[in-house]
């Protein structure tokens, strides 16, 4: 089968027609204004007219990493319950509203913040304002909808977790690969949690760390910065601010060898993964692991895919990468083993693979993709108002700054080619390996 040589013209027709478009209407750090209220609620602000839409997003400076023993999935829990009703806004009513002025809303919970996205037109600003800011203190956690969401997380973990092979894998991976640091565990939680959750320990917990002093709002869109700024003053300036939630000290010890996780239940089909400690997404090593990645496991075109799925026909698809995190976490690579394979051929082909771009290293061809690929991406994102409020709130949490987001794709030009055997060498160690298999029941190892 001959390879496929389209794929790097259009890739680079795609970056030329996004970076034109971005130059039309430049997104600058200077055209971002800052405030800080007395509580210590950060507001980022950024005017673009283009659209008669405004992106309202509001992050929480807690996640699953923030958890302990005994309180996992509740970060996420609380994301339920944030939909459930305050003194002033009974049940479903933020979602009724929402609606009626013409709006949606989301959310969504990681291991280190939780995210509440709102879309809307500029005349349900006000409203808006009041509603989000009246759920950062005012939950009633009312003990019947309380007991009904639990039922519902238990439910999703049952679905998405427990009756998910390749999920039940990963989840075994992490915890077997991670020890101490609260990576540990996914942020759905343990079942055993879920299922033991108390109230009053869970109100605490959003007392603790849902307040202004601990959230960050980033609206972009068509509104008027001041007038904005005012009725941010007006609806969140009397919530008060709280002591500030604990640091998380715990750092996870190196790993002392390899690692193996063998699960035998009922599939249709194998599931294989393998993992690796990596650096925080600040760790200069980040961005050479990120862009060794591209090359590494993106599309029909990367070398695993070639090696595993074309050339080898053991899998049917291979993927994974690095992973944006505040603390150190893992490089995965997930694969999904054609019936009845070797699962040990599979990991002495990844093996030799990732032995190679230690060796040799990338040619300028696959770096000079990798790179073409990163900032196609990431302009791509900056092309609509939730993609701006997005990652300038991730920034502001993930990189302690929404200003490193103006940098970010410069510190990937840093990576030299050559820097990235180095890091691929320092990642990629034997000790530094956790193994994953699941098999159907009585099948082949």
């Amino acid at each position: 089968m001959p390879r496929k040589t389209g794929l790097s013209f259009f890739l680079i027709l795609i970056f030329l027609l996004v970076i034109t478009t971005m130059s039309e209407g430049a997104f600058k750090k200077e055209d971002i204004k800052v405030f800080k209220l007395d509580n210590g609620l950060k507001v980022i602000l950024y005017e673009d007219h283009k659209i008669p839409n405004i992106s309202y997003y509001t992050f929480f400076k807690v996640g699953s990493r923030n958890e302990r023993p005994g309180l996992t999935g509740v970060s996420h829990f609380i994301e339920h319950m944030m939909f459930n009703g305050t003194q002033k806004f009974g049940p479903g009513e933020f979602d009724r509203l929402m609606e009626f002025y013409g709006g949606a809303n989301n959310a969504y919970t990681g291991d280190d913040f939780t995210a509440y996205t709102d879309w809307f037109p500029p005349l349900a600003l006000e409203k808006m304002v009041e509603l989000e800011a009246d759920r950062m203190q005012g939950l009633i956690f009312d003990p019947e909808v309380f007991e009904s969401e639990r039922g519902v997380v238990a439910s999703e973990r049952r679905m998405g977790v427990e009756n998910n092979n390749e999920a039940i894998l990963q989840e075994n991976v992490r915890a077997t690969a991670i020890m101490a640091h609260p990576y540990h565990w996914d942020v759905i939680g343990w079942m055993s949690d879920i299922l033991s959750w108390r109230r009053d320990e869970v109100i605490q917990y959003y007392r603790t760390y849902y307040a202004p002093n601990n959230a960050v709002l980033v609206v972009v869109g068509d509104f008027d910065s001041q007038k904005t700024l005012e009725l941010v003053k007006k609806y969140y300036s009397s919530i008060p601010s709280q002591t500030p939630p604990p640091p998380v000290t715990t750092e996870e010890p190196p790993q002392m060898g390899r690692k193996e996780v063998v699960i035998k239940k009922e599939a249709q089909t194998p599931s294989f993964m393998v993992v690796y400690h990596a650096p925080k997404c600040q760790d200069p090593d980040f961005f050479a692991l990120s862009i060794l990645e591209k090359p590494l496991l993106r599309g029909e075109s990367s070398r695993l895919y070639q090696r595993l799925v074309r050339d080898e026909q053991l899998a049917i698809s291979v993927f994974g990468g690095i992973e944006e995190k505040i603390d150190p976490y893992l490089f995965s690579i997930f694969v999904k083993p054609r019936p009845g394979v070797d699962l040990d051929k599979i990991e002495k082909i990844i093996d030799e693979e990732l032995n190679k771009v230690i060796e040799q290293g990338l040619t300028d061809q696959e770096y000079q993709k990798a790179l073409n690929l990163i900032r196609s991406d990431f302009y791509f994102s900056l092309q609509t108002n939730s993609g701006k409020a997005n990652l300038l709130g991730a920034a502001e949490l993930l990189f302690g700054s929404y200003e490193q987001l103006f940098t970010l794709i410069d510190r990937y030009a840093q990576v030299k080619r050559e820097d990235i055997p180095g890091v691929a060498r320092k990642c990629f160690q034997e000790l530094n390996k956790t193994v994953g298999k699941l098999t159907p029941q009585g099948g082949n190892k």
